[in-house]
C-alpha cells in the first residue's frame, strides 16, 4: 500500500468515527456532544466550526451535561470564534457553582472581582476565590489521607 492510499484509508476510518459521533450526538448522547464540539474546535482533519462547537455545547448543557456547561461558559467568556457574552458566560458559571462546582465558583469570583459579565465587587469576588481555594485545598488534604 502506497502512502497516499495509507492516508486515505485513515482519513476514511477518522470519517466513520466521526460520523459515528454525529449519529450518536443527535440520539442525545451528551459525550459525543461534547467530543464533536471538541472536534469542531481543535481537529486538525476536520473543518473548524465553532458554531457547530457551540450548538453541541449548548444542546448538551441544556440536557444538563455540566462538562458542556463549563465548556460553554468558557467558550463564551473567551469569545472562542463565537460572539463574546459575559453575562451569559457568568450565569453558566454561576449554575455550576450552586452546584458545588469549584472551578466554576472561581471563575465566578474573577468575574465579580474583574466585573465582567456583572458589576464589579471585588469584595464579593475575592471571598468566592477565597472559598474556592479553602475547598481545593481541602480536597487536597482528603486525597492525602486516603492514600496514605
Amino acid at each position: 500500500m502506497t502512502e497516499d492510499e495509507e492516508e486515505y484509508e485513515d482519513h476514511e476510518v477518522l470519517k466513520k468515527k466521526f460520523e459515528n459521533f454525529v449519529k450518536k450526538a443527535e440520539e442525545g448522547d451528551l459525550l459525543s456532544m461534547r467530543l464533536l464540539a471538541r472536534i469542531y474546535t481543535e481537529s486538525e482533519y476536520f473543518p473548524r466550526d465553532t458554531f457547530a462547537a457551540e450548538a453541541w455545547l449548548r444542546k448538551a448543557a441544556e440536557l444538563g451535561d455540566d462538562k458542556a456547561k463549563f465548556q460553554l461558559a468558557k467558550m463564551l467568556s473567551n469569545g472562542n470564534g463565537v460572539a463574546k457574552n459575559l453575562e451569559e458566560s457568568f450565569c453558566l458559571y454561576q449554575e455550576l457553582m450552586f452546584d458545588c462546582d469549584v472551578d466554576a465558583m472561581m471563575e465566578v469570583g474573577i468575574a465579580l472581582k474583574e466585573g465582567k459579565g456583572v458589576p464589579k465587587n471585588e469584595e464579593l469576588g475575592s471571598k468566592y476565590i477565597d472559598y474556592a481555594w479553602d475547598i481545593e485545598l481541602d480536597l487536597m488534604k482528603d486525597d492525602k489521607k486516603e492514600s496514605a
